[in-house]
C-alpha cells in the first residue's frame, strides 16, 4: 500500500458501508452513517545502548517492515500502558534482558506499513544499560535475525530500518546530546 493512498478502509468498520471518505490522512468518515474514526498517532519506543568498547547494539529485523535492516530494541506502547513498563517490555520481548532506567532522548515521527496499512507513529528514543551479559539473552528469533555492535562509523544511515531512527542517529553522532547523557 502507498502511503499516500487517500483511504485505508474498504468498508465503514460501524454499518459496513462500501467507501467513505479518508479526510487529512487520519480521519475516517462514512458517508452512509456518519461514522467519524480518526486513525490518530501510535507511540513506538526504543533503546539506544552502547557496550564497554563503545559499539551500538542493533538489531537485524526478521520482519516486515525493513526485514533485514537495522533497527533498535523496542517496539509498539500497549494501550493503557505506561511508557516505562512498554520499553521495559519490549526489550525483554526482543532480547530476553533486563534494562536500567531508561533515559528519554527525543521523539520522531514515522510512518510504519503492517498489514497493508501505514500508521503514523511517534517514535520515542531513549538511552539505557541492557543489564545481563549477551550470553544470557534469549533473541526472539520471529523479530530478531541477528545482533549487530556497531561502531558509529560502521553505521550507514540506508542501513537503518526507519527514518526516525536515521534522525535518531544523525542527531546523536552530531553530538545533540552532551558525552553525560549517552550510556
Amino acid at each position: 500500500m502507498n502511503p499516500d493512498e487517500p483511504n485505508p478502509f474498504q468498508f465503514c468498520p460501524r454499518c459496513g458501508a462500501p467507501g467513505g471518505e479518508f479526510l487529512k490522512r487520519k480521519e475516517f468518515h462514512c458517508r452512509v452513517c456518519g461514522h467519524r474514526y480518526f486513525h490518530n498517532v501510535a507511540a513506538a519506543a526504543g533503546i539506544l545502548t552502547q557496550d564497554t568498547q563503545g559499539r551500538f547494539l542493533f538489531l537485524v529485523r526478521g520482519m516486515e517492515p525493513g526485514r533485514g535492516l537495522l533497527g533498535l530494541p523496542g517496539g509498539f506502547v500497549d494501550p493503557g500502558e505506561p511508557l516505562d513498563e512498554a520499553i521495559r517490555r519490549e526489550v525483554r520481548e526482543e532480547i530476553g534482558a533486563e534494562i536500567d532506567t531508561p533515559v528519554f532522548l527525543d521523539g520522531y515521527p514515522n510512518r510504519y506499513a503492517f498489514a497493508k496499512i501505514w500508521y503514523n507513529t511517534l517514535d520515542l528514543y531513549f538511552t539505557a544499560k541492557v543489564l545481563a551479559p549477551q550470553e544470557e539473552w534469549s533473541v526472539d528469533p520471529r523479530e530478531v535475525s541477528s545482533l549487530a555492535w556497531k561502531y558509529p562509523a560502521e553505521v550507514r544511515p540506508a542501513d537503518l530500518a526507519f527514518p526516525s531512527l536515521q534522525a535518531l542517529w544523525s542527531d546523536w553522532t552530531a553530538g545533540r546530546w552532551k558525552k553525560g547523557a549517552q550510556s
